[in-house]
């Protein structure tokens, strides 16, 4: 039920990134002691982002300038997802026409998925949160689906979080477009999936029920923790209103991690 965290039984913590644990190129003052208060208790965390447009190493790499301590074993992205979903549900789809960006698709290969050009017909059509959107790519994976090529989305999330004074648009969007021009639906993965963070976890060999997902977004982040049955803290500066359905609210709503640690060390009292 909202307003009651089993901290004593968590072995997992799932963080968002942006607007969670940093804000663009900022980290949060709060970040690195509470993630050192849990590894001080032997709990492990991983980030798990809807963001597909940065590969892991990517992401490796920029936690790592921040002096976040992270190995590629702390991330699962919605790239990650997509793979797992794809071989799992649809281990007939082989070859992949990648609308995002090339880091990313390095991803897939390694899985070994083919990544088909512009003139072969591929088994399935993948979008991600491409930065580098054209028209030409906009054009042909329309044209494959209304060829009857079934298509996914790695992510729902119209915009993406920025510091900057900017609109970043972003799969969802790009889903919708693509959608609207062909009359075709996408199967769209990432938050708020439940299988994305109980793959997450099982990856991790601990039931969901041990694991916190923690995050800023009700739509994404504190969705896939209610929907999956882990439990939720939602990073936001306001309280959880009335206008929130039972069903989606976060476990505790904090205004940052800071109170998420104080919470969780009071109840050790």
């Amino acid at each position: 039920m909202p307003g009651h965290i089993e901290f004593a039984g968590l072995k997992q913590v799932f963080l968002d990134m942006d607007g969670t644990i940093y804000e663009g190129d900022h980290l949060y003052e709060c970040t690195l002691p509470f993630l050192n208060f849990l590894t001080e208790r032997g709990i492990n965390y991983a980030f798990i982002t809807n963001n597909s447009s940065f590969s892991t190493p990517e992401y490796v790499e920029k936690l790592t300038r921040m002096h976040v301590p992270v190995t590629a074993e702390n991330f699962y992205t919605s790239t990650d997802f997509a793979i797992d979903y794809l071989k799992t549900n649809h281990p007939e789809i082989k070859s992949i026409y990648w609308f995002g960006m090339p880091r990313p698709a390095l991803h897939f290969q390694e899985a070994g998925f083919k990544l088909v050009d512009e003139n072969t017909v591929p088994d399935a059509v993948v979008l991600g949160f491409d930065r580098d959107v054209t028209y030409q790519k906009l054009c042909r994976s329309a044209y494959l689906l209304q060829q009857g090529i079934p298509g996914f989305a790695t992510h729902p999330d119209p915009v993406c979080p920025s510091d900057k004074p900017t609109c970043l648009v972003d799969c969802g969007a790009i889903t919708r477009c693509i959608e609207y021009a062909t009359g075709k639906k996408l199967t769209v993965l990432g938050k708020p999936n439940a299988e994305m963070l109980r793959l997450a976890a099982a990856r991790r060999n601990v039931t969901i029920d041990q694991c916190l997902m923690v995050g800023d977004r009700l739509k994404t982040d504190i969705a896939v923790g209610r929907n999956s049955g882990a439990f939720t803290a939602w990073i936001s500066p306001v309280p959880c209103g009335n206008e929130v359905p039972e069903s989606g609210k976060p476990h505790v709503a904090v205004k940052d991690l800071g109170v998420l640690q104080q919470l969780w060390q009071e109840s050790e009292k």
